[in-house]
């Protein structure tokens, strides 16, 4: 018995359209970045360097050269990525965040769990302190942190709001994020997890003389204008 031939049209697997410079482009950068941040978060700042970022990257040694045209450029670039993950991070979940009687130790805590507990802040504390020594790194960290800090504030004031006249919302929180970061530092040191419980629940009592969370406040907080939304 013939069998009827096949039908090509029918066979013929679809192409792929072909990406565009500007989209090769962005990918190729995600990739530099993301192997930086994976290399400050195991191997430090001092293992940092371009050859490993390029080996981590699977990249071929020029690559980095046409996106960054130094090994500072890039690490500027990975801090900046490493801030806004971080924060988008926390937005995301501050979003599913269920209603309760202590909303405001339930955000701090958030807060904690899902950003300042996590790899990607890891990485960024080594930044942090391999800025102590290096001038150059110290410049462009000053740089991200009073760009941070502003949208710390601008996220606060969405979720919280004083008690009294003249308390600054704005300046409790940045408090917050320096006793969180602090936490974090010494996460390889703690060997009983229910101390970050204990002692952030100590700050959220002092902290509720003195604030609130806003009732029915289920959106995210204002787009940051001075950050670019980094590539996913």
């Amino acid at each position: 018995m013939t069998q009827s031939p096949s039908n090509p049209k029918a066979e013929a697997k679809p192409e792929r359209a072909r990406r565009t410079q500007e989209e090769r482009s962005k990918a190729m950068r995600k990739r530099l970045l993301d192997a930086a941040i994976d290399c400050l978060r195991t191997e430090g700042y001092a293992g940092t360097t371009v050859s490993r970022i390029i080996e981590r990257a699977k990249v071929s040694r020029g690559a980095p050269v046409h996106h960054f045209p130094s090994k500072a450029a890039l690490i500027a670039a990975a801090a900046r990525r490493l801030a806004q993950r971080i924060y988008l991070q926390l937005g995301r979940a501050l979003l599913n965040i269920p209603a309760s009687d202590d909303r405001l130790h339930d955000l701090i805590d958030l807060s904690w769990r899902e950003a300042f507990n996590q790899p990607e802040h890891i990485a960024l504390n080594e930044l942090l302190r391999a800025s102590q020594h290096d001038p150059e790194l110290a410049e462009i960290m000053q740089e991200l942190w009073t760009a941070s800090y502003r949208t710390l504030v601008g996220a606060a004031e969405h979720y919280l709001e004083p008690l009294r006249e003249g308390e600054d919302v704005g300046q409790y929180m940045v408090l917050t994020q320096w006793l969180l970061r602090g936490m974090a530092q010494d996460t390889h040191l703690v060997e009983n997890p229910a101390l970050y419980d204990h002692f952030l629940r100590t700050w959220t009592r002092m902290l509720s003389l003195h604030l609130k969370a806003k009732p029915g406040i289920m959106t995210p907080p204002p787009k940051p204008k001075i950050w670019e939304p980094p590539a996913q």
